[in-house]
C-alpha cells in the first residue's frame, strides 16, 4: 500500500542509510540478528528516518497483548512455503526500531525497498509512533488483555491508542470473540472477523479471577455469556444495550482433537464453503493462533488447498515456549509465559493442571533480568490478578518457588489457598532443583517469565545429573519447606461481624488492587462483604457500613462511576463526617476530586470530596516505588507504609493538614511533593496501587482493629506477610531504586 517514501529526504537520511546498513552488515558478520540497532542508530542520525524510507508495497503488521509472536511466525512460515516473497522482523524488533531495522535490511542505499511485502509484529504502544508514517494493507489483532501494567496500564487504554491510529485505508482481521477488540477503529468499512464456535471444553462464565470484560464495552451494563472459550473470549450479549459479538466472515465449526483437525466455513463466501486444515499440538490458544494465521493467508489470496497442504507439510505452531523432554522415565517440561501478563501466567498454570498425572510445578516468575539491576524492583501487584488457585489441585504434589520475589509470591500463595506442606522457597535455580521430591510424581513443570530461560536450564540440567545419579529420589529431598506458621484466616472480630462494601468490584481489578478485598476477606472471614455492581443501589445509600474501599479503575471507568455515584455524593460526604471508615486505592481517589482535566482540555467534573484537581495525560506515564511514614493518631506511634505508584496522572492539591503518609521515598500529590494521598477523619485515600493491604501487615492491623473495634488482631498468614514486607522495605530504601518499567 505504501510503495514512496513520506517526507523531505536529505543528507541526514542518506548519511543514515549509510551507517545504518553498514551497521547490519557488520553485526551480521558477528552472527547477531540485528534486531533493533540499524534502526536506532538511523534514528539517531535522521530522527524523521521512519518518514524518509520507503516501504514495501505490502504491508501486514500482527498485534494483540498474546499470541502475536507465535501467529506472526506462523504467518511468515504459510507464506514463505508458498513461495511468497517477503521480508519479517522475527529477528525481535517489533518496535519502532525493529520496524525501521527490517525496512533497512531490505533497502538499497537509496531507501528503495527491494521486497514488496512485508508481514511483521508490531507492539500496541508502537502503533502511535508507526502508523503515522506506514500505513499497512492488513492489521490482524488477536485479542487484547491486560498485560504489565507499568508498561501497558489497561486494555482500555491500550485499545484507544491502537484505534485511534489506524488508518481507515487498512482492512482490519478482528477477532469476534474477543468485545475488547473487535470494536477497534470503528472508522474502518474493511473488516473481517473470524470466531470460534462452541467448543466441549467451554465453559458458561468468563474464566479467572480477574476478568478484562465483566461489563459491556458500549454502555457499562451487565453482559451475560452464552459460552466462554477461553478467559474472556466467546459468545455474549449485554442485558441493557444488547451489544454482542459481530458476525464472523470465518468460523470454526469443528474440532477433532483425535484426527488433530479443525474445520473453518467462510461465511462470506456464496455457499459458505467449508475447509479442513492440520493443527499440530493442540491447546485453544494454539488453535486460535493457527485459525488467525489461515485467515490472513486467505486475505492474502492464498487457496484453502495451499494452506491445508502447507499444515501438512509441518507448519505449524513452534514450540519455542514449550519444551518437553523425557530423562529416566520423568517426564521434564518448561512451559514459558510473557512477564508481567496475568492472562498468559494463568493459562500456563491451567494448561499444567489439566495435564494428566500428578505433578511437581517450579516457579520461576520473577523477572532474572530485571534482577540484576541492584535499583531496580519488579511490579508484583500482577501476582493478584493471576491465578494461582489452579496450584490447588490435588494432582499437584510440590511447588517449588524461586525468584527475588518469592516471599510476595509465598503470600500470594497461601491466599490462594495451596497448601503450606507442598510449598518450598529456594533461593537458586540449581537449589530449585535440588528441592524437588522426585518420590511424589513424575512430572515435573517449569512455569518460567520468556527472560528466565537461562535460569530453567541450570535447573533443568541439576535435575537431570540428580536423575541420572540417582540422587534424591527419597522422599525428603526437598529443602527449604514452608511450615504451616499460621492460621488460614484470623478469629472474628470480639465485636461481631463487620460490613464491608466494595463498590464496582467488577472495574476495581486493575493492577493488583483487587489483593486488598482478597486479604480482607482472608483476615475477617466472618465480616459481610457487600458488593455494589454497577446499576445497583450502594448499601452505604440507606445503611452505615464498618468500611468502604474502591480499587483502581480504568479511565474510562471512572466517569461512569463518578456518575453512578453522584445521586449519592451527599451521603457520601455525610458518611466522611461521621467517621465511617473508606479505603480508596489506585486511582480511585480521582472520583473523589473535584475535577479531571486531561491533556486535550476534556474537564471531568468529580465529586468533590477532596480538595484536588487531577491532571492527566496519558502520553505520560509516572513510576514510583514508595515509602512513607503514617501517623494512627496524633502523639502515636507511626507506621511506615510501603508500596507502588503507577498513574497517568499528576495531582494539584493542599493536603498539608490531610496527606496519608509522609514519604520518605517517592512522590505525593506530584512529582515536587512529599506528601502523598489524603486523609478526612477515617477516609483514606491513596494513589498507592495494588495490594497495599497484603505488603503492609502493621497498617493492615491498624484498619481492622478499627473497624473491628478489636485491640487484637491476627492477620492471615502474618509471618508470610511480614516476611515479604521486611524484605521489600530494605529493596525500597536502597538509594536510586525505582520500579523497571
Amino acid at each position: 500500500m505504501s510503495t514512496a517514501a513520506s517526507g523531505r529526504r536529505g543528507p541526514r537520511f542518506h548519511l543514515a542509510m549509510a551507517v545504518s546498513k553498514a551497521a547490519a552488515s557488520g553485526l551480521k558478520l558477528l552472527h547477531r540478528n540485528a534486531g533493533q540497532m540499524p534502526g536506532v542508530i538511523a534514528e539517531a542520525i535522521d530522527p524523521a528516518f521512519i518518514s524518509h524510507i520507503g516501504k514495501p508495497e505490502h504491508i501486514v503488521f500482527v498485534s494483540g497483548t498474546n499470541g502475536k509472536t507465535t501467529t506472526n511466525n506462523l504467518l511468515n512460515d504459510l507464506l514463505a512455503d508458498n513461495n511468497v516473497g517477503l521480508i519479517d522482523n522475527r529477528a525481535g524488533g517489533n518496535i519502532l526500531t525493529g520496524v525501521e531495522s527490517t525496512f533497512i535490511k531490505n533497502a538499497d542505499l537509496s531507501g528503495r525497498q527491494r521486497v514488496n511485502t512485508a508481514v511483521m509484529e508490531l507492539d500496541e504502544l508502537s502503533f502511535r509512533r508507526v502508523l503515522p508514517y506506514v500505513t499497512p494493507e492488513i492489521i490482524l489483532v488477536t485479542n487484547l488483555y491486560r498485560d504489565s501494567f507499568s508498561r501497558n496500564a489497561n486494555p482500555d487504554f491500550i485499545f484507544s491508542v491502537m484505534s485511534e491510529h489506524i488508518s481507515p485505508e487498512t482492512k482490519l482481521i478482528l477477532n469476534a470473540d474477543d468485545l475488547i477488540s473487535c470494536r477497534l477503529a470503528p472508522q474502518n468499512a474493511s473488516r473481517v472477523y473470524f470466531s470460534l464456535g462452541p467448543l466441549a471444553e467451554d465453559t458458561p462464565d468468563p474464566q479467572g479471577i480477574a476478568c478484562d470484560l465483566t461489563a459491556c464495552p458500549e454502555c457499562g451494563g451487565k453482559l451475560e455469556y452464552d459460552y466462554c472459550h477461553l478467559r474472556h473470549l466467546g459468545h455474549a450479549h449485554c442485558t441493557s444495550c444488547g451489544f454482542t459479538n459481530p458476525e464472523p466472515s470465518y468460523l470454526v465449526t469443528a474440532v477433532d482433537r483425535e484426527a488433530h483437525t479443525f474445520t473453518v466455513r467462510e461465511c462470506a463466501a456464496p455457499g459458505a464453503p467449508s475447509y479442513t486444515y492440520r493443527f499440530g499440538v493442540y491447546s485453544i490458544t494454539n488453535l486460535y493462533n493457527l485459525f488467525a494465521a489461515t485467515v490472513v493467508a486467505r486475505e492474502l489470496g492464498l487457496s484453502p488447498e495451499a494452506i491445508a497442504a502447507s499444515l501438512e507439510r509441518g507448519i505449524n505452531v513452534t514450540a519455542a515456549r514449550y519444551a518437553e523432554q523425557e530423562v529416566g522415565g520423568k517426564r521434564l517440561v518448561a512451559l514459558a509465559s510473557k512477564g508481567e501478563n496475568s492472562t498468559a501466567t494463568s493459562v500456563a498454570l491451567d494448561t499444567i493442571r489439566r495435564e494428566p498425572g500428578d505433578k511437581i510445578v517450579v516457579l520461576m516468575l520473577a523477572d532474572a533480568h530485571k534482577a540484576e539491576s541492584p535499583v531496580n524492583t519488579e511490579y508484583i501487584g500482577w501476582y493478584y490478578q493471576s491465578d494461582f488457585e489452579y496450584l490447588t489441585d490435588p494432582a499437584i504434589k510440590q511447588v517449588v518457588v524461586q525468584g527475588v520475589t518469592s516471599e510476595d509470591l509465598l503470600l500470594r500463595l497461601r491466599l490462594a489457598g495451596v497448601d503450606p506442606a507442598k510449598l518450598n522457597m529456594v533461593k537458586t535455580p540449581e537449589e530449585a532443583a535440588d528441592a524437588i521430591d522426585l518420590t511424589r510424581a513424575d512430572s515435573v513443570f517449569w512455569a518460567y517469565d520468556i527472560f528466565n530461560g537461562a535460569d530453567v536450564e541450570k535447573s533443568r540440567e541439576r535435575l537431570i545429573a540428580r536423575i541420572e545419579t540417582g540422587e534424591g529420589t527419597k522422599k525428603g529431598a526437598s529443602i527449604g519447606a514452608v511450615a504451616a506458621t499460621a492460621p488460614v484466616a484470623a478469629a472474628a472480630s470480639a465485636s461481631g461481624s463487620p460490613v464491608i462494601e466494595v463498590l464496582f468490584p467488577e472495574y476495581g481489578n486493575q493492577a493488583g488492587d483487587n489483593g486488598n478485598v482478597m486479604y480482607l476477606r482472608a483476615c475477617l472471614p466472618n465480616a459481610t462483604f457487600v458488593e455494589t455492581s454497577h446499576g445497583d443501589v450502594p448499601y452505604f445509600a440507606d445503611a452505615r457500613p464498618d468500611l468502604i474501599v474502591m480499587c483502581g479503575m480504568t479511565e474510562r471507568q471512572q466517569e461512569t462511576v463518578i456518575e453512578r455515584l453522584r445521586p449519592y455524593r451527599d451521603r457520601l460526604a455525610q458518611l466522611v463526617d461521621e467517621g465511617v471508615h473508606m479505603l480508596f486505592t489506585g486511582n480511585a481517589p480521582e472520583v473523589l476530586a473535584r475535577a479531571i482535566e486531561d491533556a486535550r482540555g476534556t474537564r471531568i467534573e468529580g465529586l468533590g470530596l477532596i480538595d484536588a484537581v487531577v491532571k492527566r495525560d496519558t502520553s505520560a506515564r509516572y513510576l514510583s516505588v514508595q515509602v512513607g511514614s503514617f501517623e494512627p493518631a496524633p502523639g502515636a506511634a507511626p507506621l511506615e507504609v510501603v508500596g507502588f505508584k503507577i498513574q497517568f496522572t499528576q495531582v494539584e492539591g493542599d493536603n498539608g493538614d490531610s496527606f496519608f503518609i509522609e514519604d520518605s521515598v517517592g512522590w505525593g500529590l506530584n512529582e515536587q511533593s512529599k506528601l502523598e494521598g489524603f486523609r478526612l477523619n477515617n477516609l483514606i485515600a491513596t494513589w498507592i496501587i495494588g495490594p497495599l493491604l497484603p505488603l503492609n501487615p502493621d497498617f493492615t492491623a491498624w484498619l481492622i482493629g478499627r473497624i473491628s473495634c478489636s485491640d487484637e488482631v491476627q492477620l492471615a498468614f502474618e509471618p508470610e506477610a511480614r516476611a515479604a514486607y521486611v524484605k521489600r522495605a530494605a529493596e525500597l530504601k536502597t538509594p536510586g531504586m525505582h520500579l523497571a518499567y
